[in-house]
């Protein structure tokens, strides 16, 4: 959850191109759930029979595919594992920041120039020398999800919940004072008064070993508070309008 929740948080780079609601359904259907449980079944049936041949459980993609017997399928499950591992890190780690690039800089990059940018920083970082420690990668999933769920509950509870889905689109791109989205200076306080405890208090769940009980359900512990939280500070007399951003859409150029 603390992986795929991103996604939800940044599901604008998905849809912002899209031609109709109608495709941006039946894509994220066949993109996400569909596929996720696809993988899911071939990798549960793996661990499975790897159990029953031998009592050993494997849990890691990689040595799942190492394991099998097979010359012709090993290959095939190998090239297998790399399109989804390309495939699940353009979704969840490229394209977001090459937007983000975008559009902190519109007039140096263009979206093939910030994802030069981005893979050059991912080769800085070096990931994957941080997932070869377990303990890296329970404490940064966890605080991730910690932070991220809360996020994902006042963002849930303001657009479900309070606008009833209700948006006014060319309000989002502009930053006049009467705007219904200009806030004070532009920043929600309500929404970051609640996300912060939310997120502190999940935090501690996570991180901390007497809540190791808890601590797989912090992504949706912290979302339902931070939902909580929100419902009882938003501002319910804020303007509420649903406005198309149709008269301002310009073709994509990407």
């Amino acid at each position: 959850m603390a992986i795929y929740g991103t996604f939800v948080l940044n599901f604008c780079d998905f849809t912002r191109n899209a031609v109709s609601r109608k495709a941006i359904t039946r894509g994220n259907f066949f993109g996400i759930p569909l596929n996720m449980l696809f993988f899911a079944v071939i990798v549960v049936m793996l661990s499975g029979s790897q159990y029953l041949i031998d009592g050993e459980i494997i849990t890691s993609p990689a040595d799942i595919v190492e394991a099998i017997p097979n010359t012709t399928l090993l290959v095939l499950a190998a090239l297998a594992l790399i399109i989804v591992t390309v495939a699940v890190n353009l979704i969840a780690n490229f394209v977001a920041p090459i937007y983000m690039f975008t559009d902190l800089f519109p007039r140096y990059l263009t979206f093939a120039r910030s994802g030069l940018v981005t893979a050059i920083l991912g080769l800085i970082i070096l990931p994957w020398n941080l997932y070869n420690s377990p303990v890296v990668i329970e404490y940064f999933l966890g605080g991730l999800g910690a932070v991220l769920g809360p996020v994902f509950g006042v963002i849930i509870a303001d657009y479900w919940l309070i606008r009833r889905a209700r948006i006014n689109v060319p309000d989002l791109y502009d930053n006049k004072a009467t705007g219904d989205y200009y806030y004070v200076n532009g920043y929600n306080l309500r929404a970051i008064g609640a996300l912060i405890p939310a997120a502190l208090i999940t935090i501690i769940i996570a991180l901390v070993p007497y809540f190791d009980s808890f601590s797989e359900f912090s992504w949706f512990i912290g979302a339902g508070l931070g939902a909580l939280f929100y419902l009882i500070v938003a501002d319910r007399s804020m303007p509420i309008r649903d406005v198309s951003g149709e008269p301002i859409a310009i073709p994509s150029v990407h």
